[in-house]
């Protein structure tokens, strides 16, 4: 991750603990839809960013999968169809390098909130979507995103202390989106 403390290039909020949101998931478990009603009732701000519609719960159903877009609807199948014989699900590279150039040009555009449906395996490894999260952060934008809990670690070692877990109730999401896109504290 770029270094934050850097005076030359400081984000344009005062407190960067707001920044970096993820909501914490077991394997199987459901966060697509708290990620979806926060962005449904984030609605009058200026969002960017992607929810995953399709899949199953593991996440490997290549035929559904897609990321949509939170601003313009547009919809990009993620995972390759590898075939019957292969084992496990693959991320398609180009579909991803898609994805970010999209959500890069809506950054640009301007945005209070940048939600994306995940901090993964990819951007673990220092790929995927992880230049988008670097990108708002610059940008002072607060990022929404979920991680799995085997990715728990990574998560924390890239915002390195910039960031928070949040679990995954409904109320808590509320109130992190509520005082990191207004900057106050939850009634």
């Amino acid at each position: 991750m770029p270094d934050l403390s850097d005076p030359d290039q400081p984000p344009e909020t005062a407190d960067l603990s707001c920044l970096l949101a993820a909501i914490v998931f077991a394997p199987g478990e459901d966060v697509d839809t708290i990620l979806s009603e926060v962005a449904a009732e984030n609605s009058g701000l200026r969002l960017a960013g992607v929810v995953q519609t399709g899949g199953d719960r593991d996440g490997c159903d290549v035929r559904e999968m897609a990321l949509k877009s939170l601003r313009d609807g547009w919809v990009i199948r993620i995972l390759e169809d590898r075939g019957s014989q292969s084992q496990g699900c693959r991320l398609n590279p180009h579909a991803i390098t898609e994805v970010a150039g999209r959500l890069e040009r809506e950054l640009e555009a301007g945005a209070d909130l940048l939600l994306v449906n995940r901090f993964g395996r990819a951007e673990s490894e220092g790929y995927g979507l992880r230049p988008v999260f670097e990108r708002a952060v610059l940008d002072g934008v607060p990022v929404l995103t979920a991680v799995r809990s085997d990715y728990l670690g990574a998560w924390e070692e890239f915002h390195g202390g910039l960031g928070i877990a949040l679990p995954r109730e409904k109320q808590a999401v509320r109130d992190w989106a509520t005082k990191a896109c207004t900057g106050k504290t939850p009634a």
